[in-house]
């Protein structure tokens, strides 16, 4: 019995061996068609980041980046996981879920947003791998170029590099949300509370 399953297992590895892994070259995927609307304006993200419960921080006149948050959240703790923002401590400061859970509002840098539905994209690479701390902060605070918007997902999966590389990518519109049966929609319930967009150009 052994035997014979033995020789069956060997037959097929001997098949799959012959067939050689198809090389790309010899499949030519179709060309990827572009679809939506192209409008990959601030104004297109910033609609869209509004409607989906976000909201857009504006600097004042010669206000820093750390001014500009302290001016939206004093006197509480802040934690930074990009170099443009110095704050009370790093996201590779804490060393556990459980001190996360105890971060009043995460400052992180967006490689990119997407005008379409006004959200941003983060990944393992932007959170140094602490990847749910980004959920469990009370406030997220995302620094975003406007030359780094995209139209659509079309355009996104295209465009950019981040959103095939990454091991793990989320996008996020605004903040948790969550609704019953009923229809009552409440934000923060599971997640950060607010997500604020400040632009850094």
């Amino acid at each position: 019995m052994t035997t014979i399953h033995q020789n069956a297992r060997d037959v097929i590895l001997a098949k799959l061996r012959e067939k050689k892994i198809p090389q790309p070259e010899q499949f030519p995927l179709p060309d990827v068609v572009t679809l939506g609307d192209l409008d990959a304006s601030p104004k297109r993200f910033e609609d869209n980041l509004l409607r989906m419960g976000g909201s857009l921080w504006p600097r004042e006149e010669g206000e820093s980046l750390e001014e500009a948050v302290r001016r939206k959240f004093p006197d509480v703790k802040i934690c930074s996981a990009t170099d443009e923002f110095k704050a009370s401590f790093k996201i590779t400061d804490l060393r556990s879920l459980k001190e996360a859970n105890l971060v009043d509002v995460m400052v992180v840098r967006s490689p990119f947003g997407i005008a379409e539905m006004g959200a941003i994209f983060l990944s393992e690479k932007e959170l140094s791998d602490h990847l749910a701390d980004v959920h469990l902060a009370q406030h997220l605070i995302v620094l975003l170029s406007k030359s780094d918007l995209t139209a659509n997902m079309h355009t996104a999966y295209q465009e950019r590099e981040e959103f095939k590389s990454a091991a793990y990518g989320v996008l996020m519109s605004g903040p948790s949300a969550t609704a019953d049966i009923q229809g009552v929609l409440i934000r923060g319930a599971q997640g950060v509370r607010s997500l604020t967009v400040i632009w850094t150009d």
